[in-house]
Formats: C-alpha cells, structure tokens, sequence
C-alpha cells in the first residue's frame, strides 16, 4: 500500500481515535476530564510543535504543507485524553467526592513552570527539544509526586501505558513507508533506534504519561477510589 507522505502522519493517528472514542463511550463518568485535557493537550502541542519540536526534532509533512498542522493539533487532542484517563481505565476507578484536606500547590502554576523552564533550556541554555522538555518534564513529575506520593502509581502506569499505545502509531507509518522515518526526524536525535523508531520516542511517550496521567487528579485534590462491582 502507497499514500503519499503527507497524508501519513494523519493515517497514524487512527488508533488514537479509536482508543479516545472507546474510552469516551465507555466511561460517562469521566467525560469532563478527557475533553478538558484534550483541549488542553492539543493547545500546548500545537504551540510546542511550532516552538520547539519542530526546530530540531522532526518535521512530519502536513496535509496542508504547513510546518505545523491539524495533525499537531489531533495528536495532542487525542492523546491527551488518553493519557489523562488510561489509570482509571485499566484500574476501573473513579473519583472521589471528597477533597483532600489539605489542598496541594495549584498545577496550573506547576505546568507553567515546566513550560517556562522547558523554554528556557531551549532558548536560552541551548539544549535541544528533547533534553529541554525531558528536563522539564522529570522535574514536574518529581514536584507533583513529592507532594502527592500516592500518584506514584497512577504515574507509572500511564506512561507505561501510554509508551506502549504509541507502538500502533509507529506501525502504520512504518507500514505505509519504508523512508517516512528517516525523511522526519532530524540529525539532532541520538540516533539510537527500536524497530527504526528514534529512541527519543519512546522516552517522551513515557515522561508525557507520567506527567498527564495523574494532572487532573492532582489539579483537584481528590483521591481516585475503585468503583464497585456490581
């Protein structure tokens, strides 16, 4: 099978699609989550793709031969969902109506810190986009666990998840084109690959999971607790 190049990225995110349709279907209790973190997570994409990722990472061609495009836009729309809510998937869990007593730092004032910090390695120490947003991104992860130890779990297990959801992405494009991957990404990758896929990948699947997975969680100050069987 042979699509022309810019229409490759947007095939890949088929499975996104399905998986953020299935969730959304199955799980009513969770709606405001998932679309609140979409449009979230799709905002952010867009604006990192044409700030950083798109410097020195990769450059997918675009339906619309734009340097950013929709695609950015459904990729972090979709995954964000995903990620936000995967835990409570696998682990049939649901939200408390109680509050913590004690009310965390606010994660919004977290998640501009990371975005600030992220712009700062990359613009101003000089580091690429994937050590900027790696940095970044661990440090949050430390931040929101110190302060919330019980998320160390729901962290884990959504970026596990979600590096392993990314293999169907990487699939199709390695299916519909055999040099799409080499034509992409950009000489600043290490170069190490898994089944032709930069490494680089794999480790931001992983970091973005733990980071989204337990936000809205921790944005509310509220435990999640298993839903009983019926």
């Amino acid at each position: 099978m042979s699509i022309p190049d810019k229409y490759i990225y947007l095939t890949a995110l088929i499975p996104f699609l399905l998986i953020w349709v299935f969730i959304f279907i199955r799980r009513k209790d969770l709606r405001r989550e998932i679309i609140f973190i979409s449009l979230l997570a799709s905002i952010f994409n867009v604006l990192s793709s044409y700030l950083w990722w798109t410097k020195d990472w990769w450059r997918p061609p675009t339906i619309t031969g734009t340097v950013v495009g929709v695609e950015d836009m459904l990729l972090g729309f979709f995954c964000g969902g995903i990620m936000s809510v995967i835990y409570d998937l696998i682990f049939n869990k649901k939200y408390s109506k109680r509050a913590l007593k004690h009310r965390p730092l606010n994660a919004y004032i977290f998640l501009i810190f990371s975005t600030s910090l992220m712009a700062w390695l990359f613009y101003r120490v000089g580091l690429t986009s994937f050590w900027s947003s790696t940095i970044s991104m661990i440090l949050f992860v430390i931040f929101m666990i110190y302060i919330r130890k019980d998320l160390f779990f729901n962290a884990l297990v959504s970026g596990t998840a979600m590096m392993a959801i990314s293999i169907l992405f990487y699939i199709i494009i390695i299916t519909l084109s055999n040099t799409w991957i080499d034509s992409t990404y950009l000489p600043s990758l290490s170069g190490f690959r898994i089944w032709n896929v930069p490494v680089e990948e794999f480790v931001f699947w992983f970091l973005a999971g733990m980071w989204i997975g337990p936000f809205y969680e921790y944005s509310l100050g509220k435990k999640l607790k298993s839903i009983a069987v019926k």
